[in-house]
């Protein structure tokens, strides 16, 4: 199976092939505050400046302005991504304003329903030849389709549409009661944190599953730098150290 690389350091040692199945849905699930929507752009940013892979990220839940001010505190440059390149390396989608009632100026806006997501999607990936797409989030995607049969079914219609596209997927969600969601994906990442007596907060990840590959299954520890997202592979967590 071909791989596709996050460039998030420490993330792709974890697979047995070095990087993600290429083409597949991975979710990136977590509490708030947990970094899944860092974790989404750094494999967007990483594979636009480091591999040349253009991507999409389609923004449910914060205004794409508010996204470009936020991540100049790693160095991405979002706007030059977008606008330097042609066709452009990073294309932002705003899901948000619409669904809150506001007017945008953006390009790319959609309601948050799978018609008009994937339309946009297509439309996107004809004028950019995108391989990654990141959406954040899928929880609002869920709240909105309240049956979580139908919500299995529309998450595994996009899939194959946009791995048919050969396009690898990134969806963020909040941990859910149900998990359809989790059910439906090909990989599923784990974020959470935990307390140390120190009173300090120690950030935690897990891959729990990756389809066709063999990966490391233990928590490890994570942090959120200057730089982005960094894992360490050597620092595992084990369940007596859990708190």
């Amino acid at each position: 199976m071909n791989t596709i690389r996050s460039g998030i350091p420490g993330l792709d040692s974890l697979f047995e092939g070095g990087g993600f199945p290429k083409g597949r849905q991975i979710l990136v699930t977590g509490p708030p505050g947990s970094g899944k929507t860092v974790f989404g752009l750094q494999f967007l940013i990483n594979g636009a400046l480091n591999f040349n892979d253009p991507g999409i990220f389609v923004s449910f839940d914060d205004l794409p302005r508010h996204i470009r001010t936020d991540m100049k505190s790693f160095g991405w440059n979002i706007e030059q991504l977008e606008k330097e390149f042609d066709p452009p390396l990073l294309t932002l989608v705003d899901g948000f304003s619409a669904r809150v009632g506001l007017t945008t100026n953006e390009k790319f806006t959609i309601r948050a329903n799978l018609d008009s997501l994937l339309m946009v999607l297509n439309e996107i990936l004809e004028e950019t030849g995108a391989t990654r797409v990141c959406i954040d989030s899928l929880s609002t995607l869920s709240t909105i389709v309240k049956d979580p049969v139908q919500v299995r079914k529309e998450i595994l219609t996009m899939g194959a549409i946009l791995g048919e596209q050969g396009c690898t997927t990134m969806l963020t969600s909040e941990s859910s009661e149900s998990g359809v969601e989790e059910y439906s994906a090909q990989g599923l990442i784990r974020l959470s944190y935990d307390e140390l007596p120190t009173g300090e907060f120690r950030r935690l990840i897990l891959v729990q599953k990756m389809r066709g590959f063999e990966h490391d299954f233990s928590w490890k520890e994570f942090k959120i730098t200057k730089d982005g997202v960094k894992i360490f592979p050597e620092r595992t967590i084990g369940r007596g150290n859990l708190r």
